[in-house]
């Protein structure tokens, strides 16, 4: 025990430095700066509104309440699963960005049942 810990100190010095000596080699330094820097305006942009996806919110309430929560959950694993092999074997940008929208909705049916069974918020869908 008395030997684990200082080797695993070791371990974690040698690893933080080659990872310290990737990011800030001479090759990557300037793309680590422009991502530090992208990183320390995008809080200040406020790109996204919360807001904006209530009337998909409402959608996806109207459809659960007309399926129950397990028979909606299992149509939702189904289309993410569809949806996932389709992109894999899809070959064009259209049936990507097609097969992409039916993982999307796959998630979003998939996420009301998830929000009331497994984190018990009551209020998803009221």
């Amino acid at each position: 025990m008395k030997q684990t810990l200082p080797m695993l100190l070791v371990l974690v010095r040698t690893q933080l430095g080659l990872l310290a000596r990737q990011l800030f080699s001479r090759r990557e330094i300037r793309t680590t700066l422009i991502a530090a820097g992208l990183a320390s305006f995008a809080p200040l942009a406020l790109a996204a509104d919360l807001s904006d996806l209530s009337g998909a919110t409402d959608v996806i309430c109207l459809i659960e309440g007309y399926i129950s929560g397990p028979w909606l959950f299992g149509i939702g694993v189904v289309l993410i699963i569809l949806g996932a092999v389709a992109i894999a074997n899809s070959e064009g940008t259209i049936g990507k960005l097609l097969s992409t929208g039916l993982v999307g909705l796959g998630l979003a049916s998939a996420a009301v049942p998830i929000a009331q069974n497994h984190l018990h918020l009551v209020n998803s869908c009221a």
